[in-house]
């Protein structure tokens, strides 16, 4: 009979230095595996996002801000709304930019299933052109012929950092290359230390439930590594969000009624034709990263900002696996904040090199369909308007009728970026995000 052998759970290692008392993380101390990991997060995608901090892990289910509330009106929206088969699919599923880097991480938490790639079915095409395949009927290539045969793209990437240099990682996620500008003598003194001997050192295996927890933690807390390793709960603390400074000229205009309590000044919905549901399930596509680099200066959210901005400045000669890698996490999405204007009718149109694949192209879709009018509460659930659901939404809060107020309003791209800050950030999005329309009411 053959020995029994016990299955030994993946991990990475962490290295971390506490305080004398044993009760704050200093700083840690990684190699590439667990930075590589810390990287993955930038990519995700909000929906996917939402979707993982809802498992169960070591500090239970979370959510954040309106993001929830949203992921799960989109689950929960009839097929029959959507402008294509697949579309509701992308949006719970969104597509990972980064997939391909993603995949060869030693941990990776992101649970979406692989992206399947359809290529042009003309023999020797010279375009080469890929279509993603929920979309398999409504692409053709560029040459004319459909895009429906299988591709399966060799994978070549080995995660994001370079494996030789190790790193330092501050309790707000700031991760710092070990060379001659910062050194862990460096770090102890800027804590204050004093002696070797006020530092408890202490070497885990960070296993993937712990890496969900660093997640979890990381989006709400500034002291994510103490809060994770020394605590059981992560600290929810208030994220800061001011109404962006200074003029956006992006050229998108979007009718809405606005339904206002007047005793407290909340919207307790908001709605409008397809493009204003399109612009608000925008925001599931959108990857942490960039939500970081847009927003980054004008809203917090817990250590991600931080995370963000230390490994932008990365020497992408030096700890990169190449420029393409570091591409990926810090240019993630798009680049401005055309997004808004286009309401994400695509994911890119990114150069994507991998093998002999020299562009991949993604349809311009809307995402519901339209003339139908939608209606999206204040924590953001979308649903079709009808005279049913309407009545049943001001029969929910309550509320009586001499209270309320309707108030027209033209959303720009200004408020579709204050919308998507107070998304985060609360759970009153529309009351928060558009506040500066109210000042009348």
């Amino acid at each position: 009979m053959a020995p029994s052998t016990t299955q030994i759970e993946e991990h990475v290692s962490l290295k971390l230095l506490l305080n004398e008392r044993g009760n704050k993380v200093l700083f840690a101390e990684a190699d590439k595996d667990f930075v590589d990991i810390l990287c993955s997060f930038l990519t995700m995608p909000l929906g996917t996002v939402a979707r993982l901090i809802e498992k169960e892990s070591g500090v239970g289910p979370v959510t954040l801000g309106c993001l929830n509330s949203l992921y799960h009106s989109v689950a929960n929206l009839d097929d029959g709304c959507f402008s294509a088969d697949g579309i509701k699919q992308v949006l719970l599923e969104p597509i990972n930019a980064a997939e391909d880097y993603c995949n060869t991480l030693k941990i990776n938490i992101d649970d979406t299933p692989p992206t399947k790639y359809l290529a042009c079915n003309r023999l020797n095409c010279r375009f080469n052109d890929l279509t993603i395949s929920p979309f398999k009927d409504q692409h053709k290539c560029r040459c004319g012929y459909s895009c429906t045969s299988p591709v399966f793209l060799k994978n070549s990437c080995q995660g994001f950092v370079v494996g030789s240099v190790t790193f330092f990682i501050t309790d707000n996620l700031t991760v710092i290359p070990n060379g001659l500008d910062y050194t862990r003598l460096r770090l102890l003194q800027e804590h204050g230390i004093k002696y070797p001997s006020l530092v408890k050192e202490i070497v885990l295996k960070v296993t993937k439930e712990k890496v969900l927890d660093l997640l979890k933690h990381s989006l709400f807390s500034t002291s994510t590594l103490t809060d994770l390793f020394l605590a059981k709960k992560p600290s929810l603390e208030s994220s800061r969000f001011f109404f962006p400074d200074g003029e956006i000229t992006q050229n998108l205009k979007i009718n809405m009624k606005l339904v206002i309590r007047k005793s407290d000044g909340k919207i307790l919905f908001a709605h409008g034709e397809h493009q204003f549901a399109d612009m608000i399930l925008t925001f599931l596509t959108i990857p942490l990263g960039l939500f970081a680099r847009l927003f980054g200066g004008i809203c917090s959210l817990g250590s991600i900002n931080r995370l963000y901005k230390s490994i932008s400045d990365f020497n992408e000669n030096k700890y990169f696996m190449s420029k393409e890698a570091k591409n990926r996490l810090v240019d993630t999405g798009v680049v401005d904040l055309s997004f808004c204007a286009q309401f994400f009718k695509h994911y890119g149109d990114h150069n994507i090199y991998t093998g002999n694949i020299k562009k991949m192209y993604f349809l311009q879709k809307f995402f519901v369909k339209g003339p139908v009018m939608y209606v999206v509460t204040d924590d953001l659930v979308v649903s079709p308007l009808t005279p049913i659901s309407a009545l049943d939404l001001l029969n929910r809060f309550e509320t009586p009728i001499t209270d309320l107020k309707e108030k027209d309003v033209i959303v720009g791209v200004k408020e579709v970026v204050s919308i998507m800050m107070a998304a985060l950030t609360s759970t009153a999005a529309l009351t928060n995000g558009l506040a500066h329309l109210l000042t009348e009411v």
